[in-house]
């Protein structure tokens, strides 16, 4: 990369460059971006995952999906693990959700939908684009009412903390990393504790 956005943890830096570079030539890339932890300042280096989402210039074959999934597993990555999403240009439906150690997905009935939603809200206003134009060049603004949706459906099936971070966004309309609404919560409680004591 030419010239380094800013925001990005320092080290990260070598590994996101290494990363892009080597999808890069496995498929032609539009645009890439940090999200996550890592664009909400909230990056722990080792304890948190690195959340990316690239955005290729056309729909990938299956086998292309594959390819790509593999030059991202074969990046030591530094954080816990590497979270990629790919679309192509133009769509909001994701092709790849890869979870370097775990996991790779290439179909939509093979995930919860809710998840994607709120990454591309969270990423409407945080996004690090780190190749190609500013995101909101490349995809559209998540209706409300499916932020809405997406974040109910995430109550039913992911717990506490996520329902601490849909609290959060609702009362304080800005969204805020995992560990800050873990913060958010204890905060609330305590604050009931000692009204109630």
């Amino acid at each position: 990369m030419s010239a380094r956005p800013t925001g990005i943890p320092v080290k990260l830096a070598p590994y996101l460059d290494e990363l892009i570079a080597s999808l890069s030539a496995v498929a032609t890339l539009h645009a890439v971006y940090l999200i996550g932890s890592a664009a909400l300042g909230a990056y722990e280096h080792g304890a948190s995952d690195v959340d990316v989402i690239a955005v290729t210039e056309r729909s990938l074959s299956l086998a292309e999906r594959r390819a790509l999934a593999g030059a991202a597993e074969a990046i030591p990555c530094p954080a816990r693990r590497l979270e990629l999403v790919v679309y192509p240009r133009g769509s909001d439906v994701w092709e790849i959700n890869l979870n370097t150690g775990e996991r790779a997905t290439y179909d939509t009935a093979d995930e919860p939908g809710f998840w994607f939603v709120i990454d591309r809200a969270i990423a409407e206003k945080h996004a690090i684009a780190l190749l190609g134009p500013p995101w909101s060049e490349v995809f559209e603004p998540v209706p409300r009412d499916e932020v809405v949706a997406a974040l109910d459906d995430a109550l039913d099936k992911v717990g506490a903390l996520n329902a601490a971070r849909a609290w959060a966004r609702v009362e304080g309309g800005a969204w805020i990393s995992k560990p800050d609404a873990e913060r958010w919560l204890a905060d609330r409680v305590r604050a009931a504790l000692r009204a109630a004591a």
